[in-house]
């Protein structure tokens, strides 16, 4: 505290340091928000590798169950191209139900935010009102 004036400090000495606390605060703040931000990056980036690298191995467990389900039907006397068939035919049918499904789930109403609009639609409603 700089002006001092009979041992009491002066009021314009007080503001001065209110707004130099308060700018430090703000900087410290900015500086923490920053390392938060940088830190939430960094682990949402390492999770996403780690999904990424066990979608890999879940695809591969996948593909070799479906090559011991091809052995399992050529073992009870299907010819190995015929279980083939036989699963390629099964994985056709579940593929083209989930892509009917989720092209169903995917219409435009359905993506719509609609309470979003409603409430937008609203809160201009409410300014119209007190504007006039």
């Amino acid at each position: 505290m700089t002006h001092e004036t009979y041992g009491r400090v002066s009021a314009t000495s007080l503001i001065a340091d209110t707004f130099n606390d308060l700018s430090d605060l703000l900087r410290k703040e900015m500086r923490l928000a920053s390392a938060e931000m940088s830190n939430a990056v960094t682990t949402g980036i390492r999770a996403s590798v780690m999904m990424a690298v066990g979608g890999a191995f879940l695809l591969m467990a996948l593909l070799l169950a479906l090559g011991g389900l091809v052995l399992v039907l050529a073992l009870y006397g299907f010819p190995l191209h015929v279980a083939s068939f036989i699963v390629a035919g099964g994985l056709a049918v579940v593929g083209l139900i989930l892509v009917f499904y989720a092209r169903a789930q995917m219409r435009a109403d359905k993506l719509a935010p609609a309470r979003s609009a409603s409430q937008l639609r609203e809160a201009l409603q409410t300014a119209r009102e007190h504007m006039k």
